[in-house]
């Protein structure tokens, strides 16, 4: 695996944990990051969002990285590029609990602009606030979802195969964590499907289920 993919999987799997509610695992995954590349933009946003802007003396970071920060400014200044309408109809969107919103205008954005670090970093935690939005509706990552097909056939859903698998994973004994688990995709696929379902009235969650009880 080459560096900047090595990056990019820390990047998620800190997101995937701070979604959670595990700050500090987040914090460490991204320091890790940080020490791949000590530049680098995305985990230095993420890092200032969740411990402030003195940072980098939280985590115990040696002063002389002022450069990055001072031409990260310099860009932030530039006229217009990164505050196009649909960045800022996206930022409300996450203000606002609309996740799925505000990813699929980070997707565009970020597919319109490779290049622009500030779209991948929301974009990134666009699926975070989309994956609590979930688990809070569930009503945490211990509760049982379900079929709710009301009549319908499974053969009528029109699911493709990734839809079709996690379908089959709700059997109404597997907690959310377990499917986020056992699931082929990455966490905000799985995810992303799971709230398609809820959506769509095909499963619901049990109520006052746990496991190992």
């Amino acid at each position: 695996m080459d560096k900047q993919r090595k990056i990019q999987k820390l990047l998620e799997q800190g997101l995937y944990h701070y979604g959670l509610g595990e700050s500090e695992i987040a914090i460490d995954v991204w320091k890790q990051a940080l020490e791949l590349d000590p530049e680098c933009e995305v985990c230095r946003e993420y890092l200032s969002i969740e411990l402030g802007p003195d940072w980098e003396e939280k985590i115990g970071l040696k002063s002389g990285k002022t450069e990055p920060a001072v031409a990260k400014a310099s860009r932030m200044d530039e006229p217009e590029k990164p505050l196009r309408d649909e960045f800022k109809l996206a930022q409300q969107h996450l203000k606002t609990g609309k996740p799925e919103l505000a990813h699929s205008l980070f997707m565009s954005l970020t597919a319109s602009d490779p290049g622009n670090s500030l779209y991948h970093s929301y974009l990134e935690l666009s699926k975070v606030a989309f994956f609590k939005k979930l688990v809070n509706q569930a009503g945490g990552l211990l509760k049982v979802p379900e079929l709710n097909l009301g009549g319908r056939k499974i053969t009528e859903l029109n699911l493709n195969e990734e839809e079709g698998f996690i379908l089959s994973l709700i059997n109404g004994e597997m907690t959310l964590e377990n499917i986020l688990s056992l699931a082929p995709l990455p966490p905000f696929g799985t995810v992303f499907i799971l709230e398609k379902f809820l959506r769509s009235n095909l499963i619901r969650f049990k109520e006052d289920k746990k496991i190992n009880e």
